[in-house]
């Protein structure tokens, strides 16, 4: 064997020997990181009263002593599946404050007893995204619960249930209150409560109408083509490098020195990009045509199956003249977009988008315009109090839509 192929394998057998160190080092170390990481989530998921939420210290909570138990079950009930035309539903999830059943439908407050009235019980789909959810409440105290607590204190017999979904945008719960009615599921009264994530979406992808994300799922599909599946191999690689416990280190780490990493971040420059790309005045009327085009299909439906349809545009930050600290330190986390729902508020009041809704629709944008008290817990859901509120003023309409405000609501409600 000549000089030079000695030579030449000695130094492969350096590399070789550095290559085995290193990875070595780094199999140690991510052994170490996932252990730590394993006792870490399972010493957290045991502290009811952790919380990584920041929305856990608003200060519309008051201090409340169940804040943080229910923001920890909000983080173990975050898991979606799968399903046909409307992309997702939450997963089962029993807890204390939170309770999603085996159709993805949140539990509304129930008296408990069995239905006494003359006559069947009145009927409610509630349809909205995470404000109608009830993202920040108990279950008995989202705006489904309180809207049922609400008319059965005036002696209507109701069974309500809570459609919301977080991220839906109103095209989303249009498909999903038609699946419903092809099963033979029919109400007597819809309420849709809308507005943050139909503009949110718009601003996000400078078209409007449809669902959040909307970009994420393209790609996806794209990538399941045949001919697509380097791409793929790629996306599994950066997939699983991102589980590992070194990565999630080193992410964290960087949060801490305030440099924003991950898929958010990327989203809001995307966002932030694109938002000088489109019209604004084009867009804020596009997302009210698109919302009008929604509430005429559900007054069709309406007519044909026998049901009333009520819309409700639902108040955000931008809407309150004075903010708490708290509360504004929330807006600027989403000042990019209040230009665009400004405007779409602004075609709103003008009136002329919306004109022959106007039996039906309600703007609610100033529920809590001049309230001083701390209203919000992030830029678009509000307090348990607040959803109280805003509850009393549909309970208000669904009365006077069936003509049952006089007598304390004593009269039947429904002709079956």
């Amino acid at each position: 064997m000549n000089t030079k192929l000695r030579s030449l394998l000695a130094k492969i057998r350096e590399v070789w020997l550095v290559l085995g160190v290193t990875l070595l080092l780094f199999i140690l170390l991510e052994a170490a990181l996932s252990l730590f990481y394993v006792i870490k989530d399972r010493i957290e998921a045991s502290d009811l009263a952790a919380s990584h939420d920041v929305r856990a210290k608003a200060d519309a909570y008051a201090g409340a002593p169940w804040v943080n138990a229910y923001y920890r079950e909000f983080e173990n009930a975050s898991s979606n599946r799968w399903v046909p035309y409307v992309y997702w539903r939450r997963a089962p999830y029993q807890g204390r404050h939170i309770r999603i059943d085996a159709d993805g439908i949140r539990q509304t407050w129930t008296d408990g007893e069995a239905h006494k009235a003359p006559g069947d019980p009145l009927i409610v789909f509630a349809f909205g995204g995470s404000a109608m959810w009830g993202t920040g409440a108990r279950d008995d105290f989202t705006i489904p619960s309180f809207l049922a607590k609400q008319l059965k204190e005036k002696g209507i017999d109701n069974r309500i249930t809570n459609f919301g979904e977080p991220g839906y945008v109103s095209t989303q719960e249009v498909i999903l209150l038609l699946r419903q009615l092809q099963k033979g599921n029919i109400p007597d009264v819809v309420i849709f409560y809308d507005g943050a994530n139909d503009t949110y979406s718009a601003y996000q992808q400078q078209t409007a109408g449809l669902p959040q994300n909307e970009f994420n799922r393209a790609k996806e599909f794209n990538l399941s083509q045949p001919t697509r599946s380097r791409p793929l191999r790629a996306l599994c690689i950066r997939r699983l490098t991102g589980e590992l416990s070194t990565v999630r280190f080193v992410r964290n780490a960087l949060r801490r020195l305030g440099i924003s990493v991950g898929q958010t971040g990327t989203a809001i420059r995307q966002t932030a990009q694109g938002d000088s790309l489109a019209s604004r005045e084009a867009l804020s009327r596009e997302v009210l045509t698109l919302y009008a085009g929604n509430m005429r299909l559900v007054k069709v439906l309406g007519q044909s199956y026998g049901f009333k349809a009520l819309f409700y545009w639902q108040p955000t930050i931008f809407d309150k003249r004075r903010l708490t600290g708290y509360e504004e330190s929330q807006r600027r986390s989403i000042e990019a977009l209040q230009p665009l729902y400004e405007q779409v508020r602004g075609h709103m009041r003008a009136g002329d988008i919306l004109a022959e809704h106007a039996d039906v629709f309600h703007d609610l944008g100033d529920a809590f315009s001049g309230v001083q008290e701390p209203a919000f817990i992030d830029w678009c859901h509000v307090s348990e109090s607040g959803n109280e509120a805003i509850a009393g003023r549909m309970a208000m309409d669904v009365l006077r839509e069936l003509g049952s405000l006089d007598s304390a609501g004593s009269q039947s409600l429904k002709a079956r």
